[in-house]
């Protein structure tokens, strides 16, 4: 009954709420005032305790606020009312600290004005989502709803972010093991290097790890799934539990080693709450676990996987050895060439590290993020190519989609001039000053390496030139081998004259879609 209801305040009442409030920041304002008299009326009367999980919500909270403060401005937009919002969640941090309620308007702060409601901050948010709906059922039902109900809905909202992955790949075959013993996941480490992470390392290095690791391709993928699955059977037993959330962790530790992709987020979130589960007394907590509550997780994380309840990424997909992507140089001003990689994009640093910029030409594209297919047969004959041009010329009409769009082009070249042109005048990247950016929070898209030096905002720029590049790892051989590279397009920036600043952009980036709170 307990979950139950905790669930139904998630998905019918928070999920709502939190949109509404994102989407629109007058409906924020409001529901503020309009929210006064309930706000008075629990001041004085005894609000729910959620026992321990108080400290680990504060964690959350203060995790995703040293986020939301730290990353940068947009600049192309003005800075002051950025600013005022990283103030506000500031603010509203403290506020949701003493009191529960607070959350809701920290999460439509972080969630709609700061754009957080992204990829790798979903689980947590989610976790808080399930705290704040556990607070309201708590209001409305009273003592029923105990803190041993909140550990379960949070157990289930954190496992579901696996549990959905894993049906995802079982889907990807014939049969449910297909993916573990076909997908070559070492292609996945080739594809990062040629997508920018880890280029530090010599491409002699890089091929003795792949046949090295080309090895244990089936061990590590049937251990991938069991990870991931493990979130079926995890509330037998509370050291089942902690052990399958230390579990998640080192799993999203080695796909950040061998992909570059950082769940920083989840990692801290899922250490947080095994610590949690790990202190809990089990005179308190015993009746979570069990082949009843078991049984009763099973459901809500059959129902989150089936987009009933939240709806978790699928990350199911076969790993290729091909990547075509585009890159962002700069020349400054003494006329030196630098790489421009996503870290230095920031707050649009994810878009920048994934697959943003195809608009931009009239090759046809083959695959997704890191060189990803869902067709096993175009894997097998991109593996079959072996880095051959005719080959996979030919592919490329067959399977591949022009995403030429001049619309999104002419958006994307006015932002990075609008961009650049007031970085070069002056304007602060980020509210933190140079001395101080290493305290800023991670990026989740590790690819900060490329063939040129990093640009860091040293010198003024004078161009920018966007390339096309295709890359392929050649299993046979070990080789990495640059296929193709060519301008798409040069972007010439003018020299400053005191009307040009006022002029903005006539979108702020074509690199981030609204705001989309989705359960």
């Amino acid at each position: 009954m307990a979950v139950v209801a905790i669930v139904a305040c998630y998905r019918f009442a928070i999920s709502p709420a939190v949109r509404a409030l994102a989407q629109q920041p007058r409906v924020l304002r409001r529901a503020a005032i309009t929210a006064i008299a309930p706000a008075a009326f629990l001041a004085v009367r005894p609000l729910p305790e959620p026992g321990p999980f108080r400290w680990f919500t504060l964690f959350m909270v203060a995790l995703l606020t040293w986020q939301g403060t730290t990353s940068d401005y947009d600049v192309t937009q003005p800075i002051r009312p950025q600013l005022r919002d990283k103030r506000l969640l500031l603010l509203l941090a403290v506020a949701a600290c003493l009191w529960t309620p607070a959350l809701l308007p920290w999460l439509a702060v972080y969630c709609g004005k700061l754009r957080g409601w992204k990829h790798h901050a979903m689980m947590p948010l989610r976790l808080l989502k399930a705290h704040l709906a556990w607070f309201l059922a708590a209001i409305i039902l009273g003592p029923r709803i105990s803190a041993s109900a909140l550990l379960l809905v949070m157990g289930c909202v954190s496992l579901s972010h696996y549990v959905k992955p894993a049906w995802s790949k079982a889907r990807l075959g014939p049969r449910p093991w297909s993916w573990a013993w076909h997908n070559r996941t070492h292609y996945l480490i080739a594809a990062a290097y040629s997508w920018g992470w880890a280029r530090f390392l010599p491409a002699k290095t890089m091929a003795r790890v792949l046949r090295g690791v080309q090895v244990v391709d089936r061990p590590v993928n049937f251990l991938t799934m069991a990870v991931e699955t493990a979130g079926l059977i995890a509330f037998l037993d509370r050291r089942l539990l902690v052990a399958v959330l230390v579990a998640t962790v080192l799993f999203n530790v080695a796909v950040a080693l061998a992909s570059g992709i950082l769940f920083w987020e989840n990692i801290s979130t899922n250490t947080a709450l095994a610590i949690t589960v790990a202190l809990l007394r089990d005179t308190d907590y015993g009746a979570v676990f069990g082949w009843p509550a078991a049984l009763i997780a099973l459901v809500v994380l059959l129902l989150s996987a089936a987009d009933l309840l939240w709806q978790p990424w699928h990350l199911g997909w076969w790993d290729s050895p091909f990547t075509a992507r585009m890159r962002w140089q700069v020349e400054t001003v003494s006329g030196t060439k630098l790489g421009l990689y996503n870290d230095f994009m920031c707050p649009y640093e994810r878009e920048f590290g994934r697959v943003l910029g195809y608009f931009l030409t009239a090759e046809p594209i083959l695959h997704g993020h890191l060189g990803i297919v869902w067709d096993r047969q175009l894997r097998d004959r991109l593996v079959q190519a072996d880095g051959n041009r005719d080959e996979l010329r030919a592919l490329k009409q067959t399977y591949g989609q022009v995403q030429a769009d001049e619309e999104q082009a002419r958006d994307h070249i006015a932002f990075l001039t609008s961009m650049f042109t007031r970085l070069n005048t002056g304007t602060p990247k980020g509210p933190l000053p140079r001395s101080l950016r290493r305290l800023k929070a991670p990026g989740g898209q590790l690819y900060l390496w490329g063939d040129l030096p990093p640009y860091r905002g040293e010198e003024q720029v004078r161009r920018i030139t966007i390339r096309y590049q295709e890359r392929c790892y050649r299993p046979a051989t070990g080789d990495l081998v640059l296929l193709t590279d060519h301008t798409v397009r040069e972007i010439e920036l003018l020299a400053p004259t005191p009307d040009r600043w006022s002029t903005p952009c006539a979108r702020s980036s074509s690199t981030a879609a609204p705001t989309s709170e989705s359960c």
